[in-house]
Formats: C-alpha cells, structure tokens, sequence
C-alpha cells in the first residue's frame, strides 16, 4: 500500500508532472523533495514508499531531466530545482528535441517519397526550423549563396556552414537590414570571413537562395522577430525570379566594409 504522502498529499501535483513527462515515481520524489527540503535516499524511500535503491535509479533520471540535484554530502542527499526554473527548462529542451526530430523527420521521408522535387514548398514555423533548414541547404552549396535578412546574432552551426562554404569556393553576399553601432560589429564579422556584405533599410522578411535552384522564403514580425512564418520553395523558376529580386536590391545597396 502507498503511503499517505502519495495517497492524500500529491495525486494532483503528480498527474500534472506525469503529463510534462515524469514517471509516476519521478514524480513522487520530486514532490517529496518540495515538500521536505533535501533529503536522502533512504529518507525519500520512506517518504515514497519505495526502496533505497530504487531511489538511486530515480533520481539519476530526475537529474538528467534537470528535476534535483545531488549535493556534496555523506551521505548523499538530494535538493529539488525550483519548479519555475526544472519545468522550464524541461519544456524548453522537450520543444528543441521534438523540432530537431520534426525536421529530420520531414527531411528523411521527402527524399524517400519525393527524390526530385520539380515544384515544391514546405512550410516552416519559427527561427529554429529556418535556421536548421538554411544550415542543411548552406551545407550543399556549390557555387552560390544570397541571404536577405536582418542583421542578427546566428548559432554558430550557421556561421560554421559559412566558412565551410568558402573553403569550397562558393560566393556569398548578404544583405542586411539593419546596419547600426548595435550590430556593426557583427556585420563586420561576416565580411572578416569573406562575405560580401551590404545593407539595405527593410522589415519584415528573409530570403535565402542556394545555387539558384531553391530557397527560403521567410516573413517575420518587424515588432517581434521571433514571430516567423516561412516556406522553403523547390521551384527554380520561382527562384531565379527571386534572385532577380535580390540582384536588384544588391545594386542599390550601401557596401558594409
């Protein structure tokens, strides 16, 4: 029989924490180390109603998902994250995992079901799935490489894909629509690498075109950057249409030295 500590105290709170993605025992612990402060294993066994080493087992796993923390004591006791800061991060790395497995996912099956894409669009939401998107594409590059986008700080898998694309000869030029003391610096950055970039006052939109065959195109919310709705366009006519559009931004461009 369960203890009165899981039967009257925490049924609620353990739901909760079983839906975010804890086990039921996961769950128990954690509460219990809420509720009493840190603790032992043999306490929390008490606590729970399980054994000592079941508990070891368990707070390995709470300590992996970022739950408790094992302190420097003997013997060893265990303290509880906060539940704003475990939670958080918890679903933050949750939504990364499932994002990265998402477009793998997509990438995986599209080449299997559709090996050679004549007209095609696939709808990206968010930056992460625009930047993991630009990265695969930036890494398959040969000759050319056209960005329109804001002028914001990049993870550095993108600048990563950048030198490997000059290393194998292929132009770059960027056009950026912000250009200020802010991100001087970094603009600069990119020309250091062997991009050529240029600055042209707009809002609102990205456009990433690789080797003139496919690109990104990206709208984006001037107030709020991180709101982004995009789509990535297989159709080389649409594309060479929108290199176009970026030649006749690029010729009216201030140069960024």
């Amino acid at each position: 029989m369960k203890s009165q500590y899981k039967a009257e105290k925490s049924l609620i709170l353990s739901q909760q924490l079983v839906k975010l993605g804890l086990t039921s025992d996961e769950a128990l612990c954690y509460l219990a180390l809420l509720e009493e402060g840190s603790q032992s294993a043999t306490e929390i066994a008490e606590a729970i109603d399980v054994f000592p080493n079941a508990v070891y087992r368990l707070m390995i796993k709470l300590e992996e998902k970022g739950f408790v923390v094992r302190l420097n004591t003997s013997p060893k006791t265990f303290q509880a994250i906060p539940p704003n800061i475990a939670i958080e991060a918890f679903y933050e790395k949750a939504k990364k995992d499932l994002e990265k497995i998402k477009i793998e996912s997509i990438a995986s099956l599209s080449s299997k079901t559709l090996p050679s894409p004549k007209t095609m669009i696939e709808v990206l939401t968010g930056k992460d799935s625009t930047f993991s998107r630009y990265v695969e594409f930036a890494n398959q590059t040969k000759k050319e490489l056209l960005v329109i986008s804001i002028g914001e700080p990049v993870p550095d898998d993108i600048k990563i894909a950048s030198a490997k694309a000059k290393e194998r000869g292929v132009s770059q030029r960027f056009i950026f629509h912000v250009y200020n003391k802010e991100n001087e610096n970094l603009l600069k950055s990119w020309v250091k690498m062997g991009v050529e970039v240029r600055h042209h006052a707009d809002a609102g939109y990205h456009l990433m075109i690789f080797d003139g065959k496919k690109c990104i195109l990206v709208s984006s919310n001037p107030d709020n950057t991180e709101e982004r709705t995009g789509m990535v366009i297989y159709s080389e006519n649409l594309t060479n249409a929108l290199r176009n559009y970026f030649y006749s931004i690029w010729n009216k461009s201030l140069e960024v030295v």
